[in-house]
């Protein structure tokens, strides 16, 4: 595609507002779930959480998997040790080392979230070609690709 063709201009834009917009819906399903005390970003790490816990899973770790700084995980992980989603422990070969595990309150937030995610899956699908999907799955993964080559 050319680089001066005003779509180009568009895709981005679009990306980022379908983003905010599913946001915003799954947050107020959350609220009205009574399940308020998880932001998206708590729902994010306690689902990542969740995935790995056969791991050892450490602040490091959700640092790298979300691509964002050690002051916000730090922040995101207090707020949720606060409101009993998660703990965090010292593993035994290194003190200085803690790794975060969920509680059964975090289990169950995920659980209720997850349910709310698939129900919101489903809807955002409601009369795409599954051939559709297929190319869109095809077209958002080169985007990817195409972002974390331009890191270089």
């Amino acid at each position: 595609m050319c680089k001066s063709c005003s779509i180009n201009d568009q895709v981005g834009f679009e990306i980022q507002r379908t983003g905010h917009m599913m946001s915003r819906r799954l947050e107020a399903r959350v609220k009205a779930e009574g399940v308020d005390e998880v932001t998206l970003t708590h729902g994010w790490i306690i689902r990542f959480l969740y995935e790995n816990r056969a791991k050892e899973i450490f602040q490091k770790d959700i640092e790298k998997y979300f691509l964002v700084g050690r002051s916000t995980v730090t922040n995101s992980i207090q707020l949720m040790e606060k409101k009993g989603l998660v703990r965090r422990e010292f593993v035994e070969c290194d003190a200085r080392l803690k790794k975060v595990l969920l509680t059964e309150k975090g289990i169950r937030a995920h659980e209720t979230i997850e349910a709310m995610i698939a129900e919101m899956n489903c809807g955002l699908l409601d009369g795409i070609d599954e051939k559709d999907v297929g190319t869109f799955l095809k077209v958002i993964r080169r985007i990817k690709e195409n972002i974390e080559q331009q890191k270089q």
